[in-house]
């Protein structure tokens, strides 16, 4: 009996953290930042897109808020501090092997953050390898940078800035 708990616990802790491969989608936060016609991007440390520059982000923690995330996200990986406004785009970001078969599968909420509030000093942090500004125009033709900031920055460039206000976009019930 307390060989099968530890067991059971084992797989508990273990399952959460097998991005590759994935039995069920991912949510994952991106926190974007515009600032006169710049986006802040990140060069990614790890899979997926290893090496390539990417809006700062990653996965919503269990009990996290989406606002949350994409503060705590921020801050990790780029030094900065800012206040989200809104919801920007959701990305359904499926990535499959040679053989068909899910490798990774996200669920992209990008959160767009109020320039204005931003304080801080760029710095790497957490999984990136480096922070930088990038012109939104020089994005498209980028070789480094990841096919979904090509994405996002092809909304932004047809839309704009539009979001969903963030506020009120949480259900958080004690049962």
């Amino acid at each position: 009996m307390y060989i099968v708990f530890i067991m059971d616990y084992v797989e508990l802790m273990v399952s959460p953290l097998e991005r590759t491969y994935p039995k069920y989608a991912i949510a994952a936060v991106g926190a974007v930042v515009v600032k006169e016609n710049k986006i802040l991007l990140v060069k990614r440390g790890y899979a997926p897109g290893k090496g390539k520059w990417s809006i700062p982000g990653g996965v919503i923690e269990a009990g996290e808020g989406i606002k949350d995330a994409a503060k705590r996200e921020l801050e990790e990986e780029t030094g900065l501090i800012g206040e989200p406004i809104g919801i920007l785009w959701i990305l359904n970001n499926i990535v499959v092997d040679q053989s068909r078969k899910v490798k990774y599968h996200y669920v992209i909420i990008d959160v767009l953050i109020d320039h204005e509030t931003i304080r801080g000093f760029c710095r790497p942090g957490g999984d990136a390898l480096d922070v930088s500004w990038f012109n939104i125009s020089d994005i498209p033709d980028h070789p480094e940078v990841s096919r979904t900031v090509k994405i996002l920055v092809n909304r932004i460039n047809k839309y704009g800035l539009n979001y969903i206000p963030i506020d009120g976009i949480e259900n958080f019930v004690i049962e």
